[in-house]
């Protein structure tokens, strides 16, 4: 015999007639759960502050650049390394009458952070000493100052990856995303850090570089327009694997290729991360345009490895 008393009691706190949790639900639970934690970024500022006084005991420290995820705010919960500009004098990389190799650079940072933190996991990267902090990730990069923007914008040589200098402006690449998150109603800056969350997501991680991600969101314009977050994300998926996670030449002309990753070997499995997440993707969309919305749930689910909301 039906309990009336009790089938009213659920349906009153929602146990029937609740809608199903729709992709763009899932998307907002998703955004605010990934959104950094104010007491990373303090733990973060400390490293800063402990990192240049080291760094300026040893050379003549001309600046100290926030750059990457953290200056532009789309770094993510847990997740993200802090990324730091190291500005010296073009004395401290000069050895006779040339600059020293970027390795060299490289080397003689990596000797003195290790100094100042003996317990610390300090390893090398391609442009940067990377310090693992129990709490964040540090990445210091080597730089001189080597001019000015036509936009008057400092510019800056770091480590190339083959022993010689790159010229990057993080000012100028800044400003240029900005201006884009701007015309898309902050949705730009948003998609990175989702983007950013599905490369943490898969298994193994994506080694897709941040940076690469948000010129790439920036210089095609994919957040412009009345698009949802799964279309956004779909897109940067289907534009990565069309071009097999390779290089993306600088819209601004100062950086020239910037890669999508660091490595030939880092891109065969990141194409493969892509490609599978790109039709798991593609069917969410699918499914959400016919409002199945149990279904596209599941896909996004699939896509971000598990790690989607499910309430």
């Amino acid at each position: 015999m039906l309990n009336h008393r009790c089938f009213g009691a659920k349906e009153a706190i929602g146990f029937r007639h609740q809608p199903p949790m729709t992709a763009s639900d899932g998307f907002l639970s998703l955004l605010s759960r990934i959104a950094p934690r104010q007491s990373e970024i303090d733990a973060a500022e400390r490293h800063i502050a402990t990192i240049r006084t080291r760094l300026a005991e040893a050379f003549t420290l001309k600046g100290f650049v926030r750059a990457g995820s953290y200056s532009r705010g789309t770094f993510i919960r847990g997740r993200s390394d802090v990324d730091l500009f190291a500005v010296v004098s073009r004395d401290d990389l000069r050895w006779g009458g040339s600059y020293v190799t970027s390795d060299t650079a490289l080397n003689n940072f990596g000797r003195e952070l290790k100094a100042r933190f003996p317990s610390t996991t300090i390893r090398r990267d391609v442009h940067a000493i990377v310090l693992e902090f129990s709490d964040c990730q540090v990445d210091v990069v080597p730089a001189f100052f080597s001019g000015m923007t036509a936009s008057n914008q400092p510019m800056y040589a770091i480590p190339d990856g083959n022993g010689g200098w790159m010229k990057t402006s993080p000012a100028q690449h800044n400003a240029y995303i900005r201006q884009e998150d701007e015309a898309s109603r902050g949705k730009l800056r948003r998609v990175a850090q989702l983007i950013k969350f599905w490369r943490e997501c898969r298994s193994p991680r994506v080694a897709l570089s941040s940076f690469h991600i948000e010129m790439v969101l920036a210089s095609e314009g994919i957040c412009r327009g009345v698009k949802s977050y799964g279309e956004c994300v779909t897109e940067v998926l289907q534009g990565l694997a069309q071009r097999e996670c390779r290089g993306l030449q600088d819209p601004l002309r100062i950086s020239g290729l910037l890669p999508a990753v660091k490595t030939e070997a880092r891109r065969v499995p990141a194409v493969a991360s892509v490609r599978y997440s790109r039709e798991h993707a593609k069917a969410a969309v699918r499914a959400a345009y016919r409002d199945y919305h149990e279904e596209a749930c599941r896909q996004w689910d699939i896509v971000f490895n598990d790690c989607f909301p499910k309430s």
